[in-house]
């Protein structure tokens, strides 16, 4: 279950599909145990009158199988949210900057400007990586952006390095330097693995149970393992941004690229 790289090359709907297919046969194991039970005690199958007695034990573990999806799923949506704050925030900061080098002399403007064009241009490219490895990629371009504009900042600025206006540049910069990198921890940052092993054995476990104890009801307990299995795909898709179907929204970059670039398309 989303092993170290497993995610980069399987598709999400692939993943959710496995874990649906590994829940049915963990029921299959448990309804055949259950028959091969019977069968030795010479018996029917069982009924669904004595399904009735085993309905606390299946409604526990259910319950807790629930319990846990929710909780992982709160951990992908905290993480979601937290990606998704921190692009209006770096936004923000890249947009103050731009405003901010108007107090520069025109010809230093203009070099920081066109620097800061092809860093916001990286930014955009970042957030719409679609593998792990291309994520990787821009991000290294933003480094190597990051020191392009830092060194064209100070050069702006080394007229008057010890100013308040200096340090309105400069702090802007900084700051803008600083969620990128806390935008790349962001999406590095997934659901810990073990956490999510323990999901698939639980869940697992939970499967053989319910076929072991509800051996005849096979319609209504593919449609419960389907529930489970999609939900646990939506949390996968909420922790995996760059491969994941749910998409963090850029639209303050995206506005952000329009308005820098509007000067040179007018």
């Amino acid at each position: 279950m989303q092993l170290p790289g497993f995610s980069s090359f399987v598709p999400l709907w692939l993943l959710t599909v496995i874990f649906f297919v590994v829940l049915i046969a963990a029921r299959e194991l448990g309804a055949f145990l259950r028959t091969r039970q019977d069968r030795r005690k010479a018996q029917k199958p069982v009924a669904a009158d004595a399904d009735a007695g085993d309905s606390f034990s299946t409604n526990t573990v259910l319950g807790l199988l629930a319990l846990l999806i929710g909780f992982t799923f709160s951990l992908a949506l905290g993480r979601y949210d937290e990606r998704r704050s921190l692009v209006m925030h770096e936004a923000n900061a890249l947009g103050t900057t731009w405003m901010r080098t108007d107090l520069l002399d025109t010809t230093d403007a203009e070099r920081v400007r066109t620097v800061l064009r092809q860093y916001i241009d990286a930014r955009v490219d970042f957030a719409n990586a679609k593998t792990a490895q291309q994520e990787i990629d821009e991000y290294a371009r933003t480094r190597a952006l990051q020191t392009e504009l830092w060194a064209a900042v100070m050069a702006a600025t080394g007229p008057f390095r010890d100013t308040p206006r200096a340090s309105l540049i400069v702090t802007t910069t900084n700051d803008s330097i600083d969620l990128a990198g806390e935008r790349f921890a962001s999406r590095q940052d997934h659901i810990p693995h073990r956490i999510l092993r323990m999901l698939f054995l639980f869940a697992s476990l939970a499967a053989g149970l319910l076929g072991y104890e509800r051996v005849r009801q096979r319609t209504s307990t593919t449609m419960l393992l389907l529930l489970f299995s999609l939900a646990v795909g939506l949390v996968l898709d909420l922790d995996m941004p760059s491969t994941g179907g749910i998409d963090v929204p850029q639209d303050p970059m995206l506005d952000l690229q329009r308005s820098v670039w509007q000067p040179t398309h007018s």
